[in-house]
């Protein structure tokens, strides 16, 4: 198959992730995949060798004034390359503008991958308008079907798993993310605070050191969390953890999918919620619980009790060993290929 995925903006962020991890997979099984990048300077996409970047802009105003612009210009080239056969994978809400021409002409040919579960109004009109031709809305899982409201397949996110398991301390409370408020940073701090009597290692590892709110990481450290900027790598995320805490905020977020938390449980660390919705989907009977009433109090207790309860944390890692085979890289594929293939008029 001959594959167009279409992306405006580049960051180090889930979805351009998933983009490349798609671009990769897909060519390493040996179709033929092309990457049109409206906006790059720095990210996931950037460096791949299928990729063609229209504009290396990473200013963030600067490429929300040009957006309307580019997705008009690229309108057209997208659409013939449509006509001419190759599919067209539309990656994120933003690129359903500059696809629209060729949802018109041969909406056979076209599909509309999601992350988001909130829209604009200009773009909620053209994803109905997209639904109605018969192009696919593609989610990342059925929860944030669910929420868009619209007809969707659904395509969870890949993680890469571990070659082997390695041993496990299983002594570190783990958060992993920034400290914006939709995180919940500042709910892992205030739980770390009432923790003290257990023997866990508590460590964040945060991902802008630039960035980051210096009084609530002044407290963390206070509270005996150790803090760790710019890790990326899953074998040191979450090597001996005990559990990840999983604290982004539903009121300030809607959650579409938890990497983090699929992660986790690819390397058997189980998570614990505070709210999330989507978490008991990814995570089945391999969430350790989930609080939402995000009391740093009762999450605290409920860690308390998990700690003083081998044979059930020991479930729970037979949980994630087995669950975690839904988000393997092959599954991925596999769905990937069977849309791709409906798409293109063949059966599934």
């Amino acid at each position: 198959m001959k594959l167009l995925l279409l992306n405006p903006f580049d960051a180090y962020a889930g979805s351009q992730r998933i983009g490349r991890d798609m671009a990769r997979l897909l060519a390493a099984a040996g179709h033929d995949v092309q990457v049109r990048l409206g906006f790059g300077g720095g990210g996931f996409l950037s460096d791949l060798p299928e990729t063609r970047t229209d504009l290396g802009i990473s200013n963030v105003p600067i490429r929300k004034l040009l957006y309307p612009l580019w997705a008009l210009l690229v309108s057209l080239p997208v659409a013939i390359a449509a006509l001419r056969g190759r599919m067209i994978w539309a990656n994120t809400v933003y690129a359903a503008l500059p696809a629209l021409l060729a949802v018109l002409l041969c909406p056979q040919r076209v599909a509309v991958h999601l992350h988001e579960a909130t829209f604009a109004r200009p773009f909620a009109i053209i994803l109905r308008l997209i639904a109605r031709r018969g192009v696919p809305i593609v989610c990342v899982s059925a929860d944030h079907a669910a929420r868009i409201g619209l007809p969707a397949k659904v395509l969870y996110n890949p993680v890469s798993l571990p070659d082997c398991d390695t041993p496990s301390r299983g002594d570190r409370l783990l958060f992993v993310g920034t400290t914006q408020p939709i995180k919940g940073f500042a709910l892992f701090v205030a739980v770390g605070e009432k923790l003290d009597d257990l023997p866990l290692r508590k460590t964040a590892y945060l991902s802008d050191e630039a960035r980051h709110d210096q009084a609530l990481v002044a407290r963390a450290r206070q509270a005996g969390i150790e803090i760790v900027f710019g890790e990326a790598n899953p074998q040191v995320l979450y090597r001996d953890g005990f559990l990840l805490l999983q604290a982004s905020d539903p009121e300030l977020c809607s959650e579409t999918f938890s990497l983090v938390a699929a992660e986790a449980m690819a390397r058997l660390v189980p998570v614990a919620g505070a709210g999330t919705t989507v978490l008991p989907e990814v995570l089945g009977n391999a969430l350790a619980f989930d609080t939402p009433s995000r009391d740093p109090g009762e999450i605290a207790g409920a860690i308390r009790s998990l700690h003083a309860d081998p044979a059930r944390y020991a479930a729970l890692r037979v949980a994630c060993s087995s669950r975690r085979m839904t988000f393997s890289e092959g599954a991925f594929l596999e769905r990937l290929e069977d849309i791709l293939r409906t798409m293109n008029g063949r059966p599934s």
